[in-house]
């Protein structure tokens, strides 16, 4: 019952603070949302996003109590390019819609995400590929993400 109730405080805390980084890029008013299903309710709701310990991962998919989280390093995530954040929000957001852990389905359901809520051209999304590479090195797996269907 104690975990249960720091879990609540600290995600409290968590969530009264901004995200500006993750939420919405300052020169937009665009605003990256996404909604998943909770996993007790069976019930389509919107992802909360919450800060993670910095210096771990920059991003990762949670069910915290079966509410379906992005827990985010923003101090990594606001470095970001505006593409790569993107994609990093979506991608998780689409481990949390499709409850999958195969990366290359996931990458690929990030993709049709930024075509359909973004409008992400082909030529977009090759930009994004280069962003891709020059923030976390060279790998194939950026280049598969090219071969993605629906892109653009």
């Amino acid at each position: 019952m104690f975990k249960i109730i720091i879990y609540f405080l600290l995600n409290s805390i968590c969530l009264s603070f901004p995200l500006i980084a993750a939420a919405q890029d300052k020169n937009e008013n665009d605003k990256l949302s996404c909604t998943a299903r909770h996993l007790d309710t069976d019930k389509e709701v919107e992802v909360k996003i919450v800060s993670s310990i910095p210096g771990k991962k920059i991003a990762t998919a949670q069910w915290p109590l079966g509410y379906p989280t992005i827990a985010i390093d923003n101090s990594a995530f606001a470095k970001l390019p505006k593409n790569a954040k993107h994609f990093i929000y979506y991608h998780e957001c689409a481990h949390l819609k499709l409850m999958s852990n195969n990366e290359h389905e996931v990458d690929c359901e990030s993709i049709n995400l930024l075509v359909t809520r973004s409008h992400y051209s082909e030529m977009q999304v090759r930009k994004l590929v280069q962003a891709l590479k020059q923030e976390f090195g060279w790998s194939k797996r950026w280049s598969n993400l090219l071969d993605c269907k629906n892109t653009g």
